[in-house]
């Protein structure tokens, strides 16, 4: 069945937004604004919202999309080049670089970190994750550029003194697997790709960390195992989650910010309620790193990522940063890159706006470097 990409609003009061966020539909959310929802939908799950009184307007019938903006993966990382660009680096910086398999995927491919720093065992860590949504391609390009500026300019200041005193970790691609998958079989594939007991392939990484795990059955964290958000048997089910959280547990970042897209937002926990961190202290750590990191990503190109505390775009259970955050007590943030709106490329971001995005985002992850490494031990 022919899938669309869609605009759906509502003037009804018998069918609110929200409803397709906290009900758990099966759909597709790829945006979320404070009038409407883009999702993609096949032809029946659009009658479907038709008929609940949603008005359903359809941007563009999904080929359609691929046709205009999924015509050139020139600049970005398949899975074996990105292992031979870490390699690359790490061979070429051996006294300050090591690349680290961290673990292994459902389908056997290496999972890659590389640790940036002067010293071994260091207390003061900070970490950078991407990709563990596949069709996220540019969530794999800024944390690799950020690793290669590291290294390019780690005899100046302030990398130097960064790295004289503590260790960066960057992990450009937490899903290997689904991230093939999108550049050979479909590119808007999201989960990993694990066969699941109905038949669906599938678990969204994303929310298959352990805490608050399964406390939400929602659109956008469902049970149901053929949907897109699919929570998983268990917490840490996934070989994937389970290789980051060992490498969380053996280093003890002292910060985690994990990289995803699209919608321009610095997000920070809580996820999975809307109610705020209860550590006053905490949270306004997170909200104002979040505001100066807008302000930094701001300062460069002009682009604008609002900060909002991560539960305000949808509710997620078992996401990255609520984890790091609520087990470790590490200040936790994620970014929502470039672009805005599935209009300008969506999930599928044209490769002349890599080197911006990064640009953009350069100054704010240095900033977050700084801010763990660079500042008095908790």
């Amino acid at each position: 069945m022919a899938s669309l990409i869609a605009r759906v609003t509502s003037t009804s009061t018998r069918a609110p937004l929200a409803r397709l966020l906290t009900s758990p539909l099966g759909l597709d959310v790829w945006e979320v604004g404070a009038d409407h929802l883009v999702l993609q939908a096949d032809e029946a799950q659009a009658g479907r919202l038709q008929a609940m009184g949603y008005d359903v307007e359809q941007l563009r019938m999904t080929e359609q999309y691929l046709s205009a903006f999924a015509t050139d993966a020139a600049g970005y990382h398949t899975v074996a080049t990105l292992e031979q660009d870490l390699r690359r680096l790490a061979e070429a910086h051996p006294e300050i670089a090591e690349l680290h398999e961290i673990g292994r995927s459902v389908e056997d491919r290496p999972l890659w970190a590389l640790r940036i720093g002067e010293r071994r065992g260091s207390t003061r860590k900070v970490a950078f994750l991407g990709c563990h949504h596949a069709r996220e391609w540019i969530s794999v390009e800024v944390p690799y550029l950020l690793a290669e500026h590291l290294l390019q300019t780690s005899s100046s200041e302030p990398v130097q003194g960064w790295l004289q005193q503590g260790e960066v970790w960057v992990a450009p691609m937490v899903n290997p697997d689904g991230h093939e998958y999108t550049r050979t079989e479909n590119r808007l594939w999201r989960k990993n790709r694990r066969r699941n007991r109905d038949g669906s392939v599938g678990v969204d990484p994303n929310r298959n960390y352990g805490y608050m795990w399964g406390t939400l059955d929602v659109n956008t964290s469902s049970h149901v195992p053929a949907d897109e958000t699919y929570v998983g048997p268990r917490a840490f089910s996934e070989p994937e989650v389970r290789a980051v959280r060992d490498l969380v547990a053996r280093q003890l970042f002292g910060g985690v910010l994990t990289y995803h897209s699209y919608s321009q937002l610095l997000l920070y926990p809580w996820g999975y309620t809307s109610e705020p961190v209860e550590d006053e202290a905490d949270l306004g750590e997170m909200r104002e790193l979040a505001e100066e990191m807008h302000q930094l990503i701001k300062g460069v190109h002009g682009t604008t990522y609002t900060p909002q505390q991560s539960s305000q775009l949808y509710p997620t259970a078992g996401d990255t940063a609520d984890w790091t955050y609520g087990e470790y007590d590490a200040p936790s943030l994620t970014v929502e890159l470039r672009p805005a709106s599935a209009l300008d490329g969506g999930f599928v971001l044209p490769p002349d706006q890599i080197q911006p995005c990064w640009e953009e985002n350069r100054p704010a992850a240095l900033h977050f470097i700084d801010h763990v490494l660079g500042r008095p031990a908790r």
